[in-house]
Formats: C-alpha cells, sequence, structure tokens
C-alpha cells in the first residue's frame, strides 16, 4: 500500500478524494447559506481538474496501474456522485421532503451504476464516444447550478421544481445510452481551435463580467444536450441490437 500511496498519479485522486469529502461535509454542515454552498459546488469543480490531470500524469510518467484506475472509479463515486446529491439535497431538494431525498439518493445510485458499467465495458467503448453522460460532467454541472444561484445573489430556492428536474435528467442521462462524444475525439481543424478560442475566451469575459460558474453551468447543460441532439440528427448511425453480451454500438467514423 506504500507504494501506492507514493505513486504521484494517485496523489491527485486523493485530491480529488479530499474535495469531494469537503464538500460534504461543507454542504451537509450549513445549510441554507449560500456562501458555503458555492464553495461546496467549487470543491466539486477543483475535483474536476484534478481527475482530469491523474489519468495524463500516469501516461507520462508511466506509473499507471490498475489499482489507480479503481482508485480514480471510487472517488467518482464520492466527488461527482455523492457529493453533488448532497449538495443539492441540503440546498433545495430538502424542500420537497421525501420526494427531494429520493430524488438525491437516485442520483448518487445512477453515478455508482454508470461508472460500474463504464468498468465492465470500458475495453468494448468506442473510440469517439461515451455510452451515457460521464459523472464528471453531470456531478460539475449540478455543482456550477449550485454557485450561479448563488452568485446571482439569491439566498433561497424559490422553485425547488426545476432542479428536481434536472437532478432526475441527470440521473436518467448517466445510467442511458445515448452517446456522447469524447473530447479526444475532437479533430484539430482551424474551425474547431477557433471555436475552442471563441469558447474560453466567452467563459473568461463572464468570469470578468458576473462569475465563472455561469459559464460552467452553461456549458454543461449544452454538452448534456449535445447527445441528445446528436442522436436525433444521426439517430441511423447508431444502430443498436441485442446480443448475449449485452448493446453493440456501430459507429461510422466518418461522419463524425
Amino acid at each position: 500500500m506504500l507504494k501506492h500511496f507514493t505513486n504521484p498519479p494517485n496523489w491527485f485522486t486523493m485530491a480529488s478524494i479530499f474535495c469531494g469529502f469537503w464538500a460534504i461535509v461543507l454542504a451537509a454542515g450549513n445549510p441554507g447559506d449560500p456562501d458555503v454552498f458555492y464553495r461546496a459546488g467549487l470543491l466539486i469543480c477543483f475535483a474536476g481538474v484534478f481527475d482530469m490531470l491523474d489519468g495524463p500524469l500516469a501516461r507520462i510518467t508511466g506509473r499507471g496501474s490498475d489499482f489507480g484506475v479503481q482508485l480514480d472509479s471510487l472517488a467518482d463515486v464520492i466527488s461527482f456522485g455523492l457529493a453533488p446529491a448532497v449538495l443539492v439535497y441540503s440546498w433545495g431538494l430538502n424542500a420537497l421532503g421525501g420526494l427531494g431525498l429520493v430524488a438525491s439518493f437516485g442520483y448518487a445510485l445512477c453515478a455508482a451504476m454508470r461508472l460500474a458499467r463504464f468498468n465492465t465495458m470500458a475495453e468494448g467503448q468506442p473510440k469517439s464516444t461515451g455510452e451515457g453522460l460521464a459523472t464528471t460532467m453531470a456531478g460539475g454541472t449540478l455543482a456550477a447550478m449550485v454557485m450561479t444561484h448563488a452568485a446571482l445573489g439569491k439566498t433561497f430556492v424559490a422553485n425547488p421544481t426545476a432542479p428536481l428536474m434536472l437532478t432526475v435528467a441527470f440521473s436518467l442521462l448517466m445510467v442511458s445510452s445515448v452517446p456522447y462524444r469524447l473530447f479526444r475525439s475532437i479533430r484539430r481543424s482551424p474551425l474547431s481551435v477557433a471555436m475552442l478560442a471563441g469558447f474560453f475566451g466567452l467563459g473568461v469575459l463572464l468570469e470578468v463580467r458576473y462569475d465563472i460558474a455561469l459559464w460552467f453551468f452553461g456549458s454543461g447543460l449544452v454538452y448534456s444536450l449535445s447527445g441528445l441532439l446528436e442522436l436525433v440528427a444521426h439517430g441511423d448511425l447508431f444502430r443498436r441490437r441485442a446480443s448475449g453480451h449485452g448493446i453493440e454500438v456501430d459507429l461510422d467514423d466518418e461522419e463524425f
């Protein structure tokens, strides 16, 4: 175990776990404080940053391991499953009583189920898409929703129905078969580079003028809808057929 504790890529994974744990402590221990909710959401976003760095570091240093892969999935359950569920419940869904509790638990459960499916099907996944909304994106967007609410100066949730619907929608998208384009599959063309530059420039503008949470929330919603829109626009490209081992996905890479 000492070898795993001293493995640099695992440090970033453990940092992600710490951010998720701290977010849970803040959200559960200080109900009704917008500033605390904002900080809890920000910690989940920081957990996302650490989650993005551990994989590349493992490849660069050649210190990747099966232990690290499993640790990363467990970290995702905490930071993007449990932490966002506790955050949205303490922030607004608790006003709905049992319904809010069921929705929050349902989100955490779907996140764990999505990660379990990913671990068992990772080798068979297509290179350009992933099946279902990633837990990192779902959890980060829920956290950004809470941060945006606080950044706009609102002290309490006037209508928890909209957050409830969004939480349920993310839960279903995580365990769905909707194909989502992976960032590494984006072609490096002048147009794509220009679009990404403009996209991040908009983020900087919103950070200076308003709050970076607005950009995080908007980006998460756009990406969450992108899989559904692409499925509708190119539905004939995703031909699912039952097999003895599950669902097979046929993709024509030339269409992406």
